[in-house]
């Protein structure tokens, strides 16, 4: 007779008895504690050093370079700017691979970039994981509402207002999206004048040279696309230039070469009924041009005064050997054929 057995003889339930606290182990041994949500980062002001670099006044195809400063914070939060969002009255908006939100306020001095100011930040979304967490695009929409698309659980979050505090509304998913690399998903997050909301994709791709994207229209329909990209690059942000164009911010990093690019996509096709965009390199620049590099993730454009500017910052990995660079470029050599937004 088995030791089974003989329990299930003396008592019918010795056995039920042993096996529940052999099947509690197996669970805490699989699954291991449950994590607790840390709450948001409360809203705060932080303070912002800004260093001015090298290369301001130099060309690189139709962009030429005003400002580019390194950034830098005591704040424990600051870092891994990941998406970048143009707001009103000057401000830009930002938020991190940790799930903040940082606002502040580009100075200007003579034409030149000079520092930053009435800088602060706040959570975004609660979390115990990176997977909460991790922040990589940023819109904000007409209608006063907050898009984020987050990473490694690829989903985009809806925040009612614009500002502290937050109001969480809900949250998008998309089938299609469920197949992205985990750590290679939603980058890049757009809403288009005509109501439409593009979401690209860091590593996936339909082919080779074509990254995949999901278009939804403005009545919730969503379908699959194509969007060319440089060659060995990744999208990492993208910003609205016209009715039918974005550009869009690339980035080859892999920790000893660095460079990025910044394309011209135009969706007519698209948005004509076709399954693939066009693409048009405008500029490409690493190490050894004149204007400052490293992780480039955050890309916004602004319009002021007759100029057409974008602004683009990088993402340290909070990692004390990268930097975290603003840089703003001025459009000035038009492009054929831009229209009004």
């Amino acid at each position: 007779m088995t030791m089974a057995n003989r329990l299930k003889a003396r008592a019918p339930w010795a056995l039920p008895a042993l096996l529940i606290p052999l099947a509690l182990w197996i669970l805490w041994s699989e699954l291991g504690p449950i994590a607790r949500a840390a709450p948001p980062a409360p809203d705060r002001a932080v303070t912002i050093s800004a260093t001015a670099l090298d290369g301001v006044g130099s060309q690189i195809g139709p962009f030429r370079l005003t400002g580019a400063l390194a950034l830098r914070s005591e704040d424990a939060g600051f870092g891994g700017l990941s998406g970048l969002a143009a707001a009103g009255e000057g401000r830009l908006v930002a938020v991190t691979d940790a799930g903040q939100w940082l606002t502040l306020t580009p100075q200007d001095v003579a034409g030149r970039l000079a520092g930053v100011g009435a800088a602060r930040m706040a959570g975004v979304a609660s979390g115990a994981e990176k997977s909460d967490l991790d922040s990589e695009a940023i819109v904000l929409t007409p209608d006063g509402r907050t898009l984020i698309s987050m990473e490694q659980r690829h989903r985009i979050l809806v925040l009612k207002g614009q500002a502290p505090p937050f109001q969480p509304e809900g949250l998008i998913f998309h089938t299609a999206a469920a197949s992205w690399p985990p750590n290679g998903g939603g980058e890049s997050l757009a809403l288009l004048p005509g109501g439409e909301t593009l979401w690209i994709s860091e590593d996936a791709r339909l082919a080779p040279g074509v990254a995949m994207a999901l278009l939804t229209a403005a009545d919730g329909t969503t379908r699959q696309i194509g969007i060319p990209v440089p060659e060995h690059f990744a999208p990492t942000d993208v910003t609205v230039l016209d009715g039918q164009r974005l550009l869009l911010l690339h980035r080859k990093f892999d920790g000893v070469s660095v460079e990025a690019a910044i394309t011209l996509v135009d969706l007519a096709p698209v948005l004509a009924g076709g399954d693939s965009a066009t693409m048009r390199p405008l500029v490409r620049w690493g190490r050894d041009a004149p204007w400052p590099i490293d992780n480039m993730e955050g890309l916004t454009l602004v319009r002021a005064g007759g100029r057409t500017m974008l602004f683009l910052v990088s993402d340290d990995n909070f990692n004390p050997a990268q930097r975290t660079l603003l840089l703003r470029l001025e459009l000035v050599n038009p492009l054929d054929g831009a229209q009004s937004p």
